[in-house]
């Protein structure tokens, strides 16, 4: 069976532009990745957050998402008839027409500047091998990458409907939160936040950093959140293997890809992980 991947942002390069490391002792075995990835005989795949999140350069990362702007737009109403709804809701509701009220809440970040160079062509060379991009955790509010012809996105698997893929996805985030990882991690920085301030404007503090050690602590925050919502995706689309260099030595234990924490992915959702040495020695 075709092995399924998810790249870890910290391997995507070795995986799709190896000869940006040709210093690299393993250069000569590098291209095997890219090559299996371009006969299909691995599938590929990495999480949005590499571009909404870490797409975002560290230093600059605070003071976009402090300044996130949410707007309600006018709400529309439209009815629909009895007749029309399908048989499950015509059971509950066997006369009654339906009126549905939408409401549409638009997220700005103007101090969100344009991606990287570097991260484009990352991208880029990714999109020509045919690896997909996952998803992230649905947010209210949270900034999200539009995709109108259905061809940036992985589809999801048409056994699991869409309700399934949402519960999982929602179920592990909030799972890895409550070990205090991932997201939970930036909600829970003090930086001034007064006990009445709202839980929900816990971006309105991000540039309340006093010293290089807060900034540093913001900086572990957002790669934790970036990494926990990675794993939470890869859970949900089920797939096989996550490719990661990352064993959390910069954040300890408090790092969702720590040691102590993979044993509990593994365990808990069966989460399998490779290095990039791992993989080659699978595919050698």
């Amino acid at each position: 069976m075709t092995l399924r991947v998810t790249f870890d942002t910290n391997v995507l390069d070795l995986a799709c532009r190896p000869e940006r490391f040709p210093k690299d002792p393993r250069q000569p075995d590098l291209q095997i990745v890219r090559d299996a990835l371009s006969r299909k005989e691995i599938l590929g795949f990495y999480s949005v957050t590499m571009l909404t999140i870490e797409g975002i350069m560290r230093k600059d990362r605070a003071d976009v998402f402090e300044n996130t702007q949410t707007h309600i737009q006018p709400e529309t109403n439209s009815i629909t008839k009895n007749a029309d709804l399908p048989r499950a809701i015509r059971s509950v509701i066997p006369v009654a027409d339906v009126e549905t009220v939408t409401m549409n809440l638009v997220v700005q970040q103007p101090n969100r500047k344009p991606l990287h160079p570097e991260v484009i062509a990352r991208a880029t060379a990714a999109r020509a091998l045919g690896v997909r991009v996952l998803k992230d955790v649905p947010r209210i509010g949270a900034y999200k990458i539009e995709d109108p012809n259905n061809d940036f996105y992985h589809a999801n698997d048409p056994e699991q409907p869409l309700e399934e893929w949402l519960c999982r996805i929602q179920d592990v985030s909030s799972a890895i939160e409550k070990r205090g990882l991932g997201f939970a991690q930036i909600k829970a920085l003090d930086l001034g936040m007064r006990p009445k301030d709202s839980a929900e404007a816990w971006f309105k503090a991000l540039n309340n950093a006093k010293d290089i050690h807060e900034e540093r602590a913001i900086e572990r925050a957002f790669g934790e959140w970036a990494d926990g919502d990675a794993i939470a995706a890869h859970v949900a689309y089920g797939l096989d293997v996550f490719c990661s260099a990352d064993v959390g030595n910069s954040n300890g234990m408090n790092s969702i890809l720590d040691p102590s924490n993979r044993q509990w992915l593994t365990e808990e959702y069966g989460v399998q992980f490779m290095s990039f040495d791992n993989l080659l020695a699978h595919l050698s």
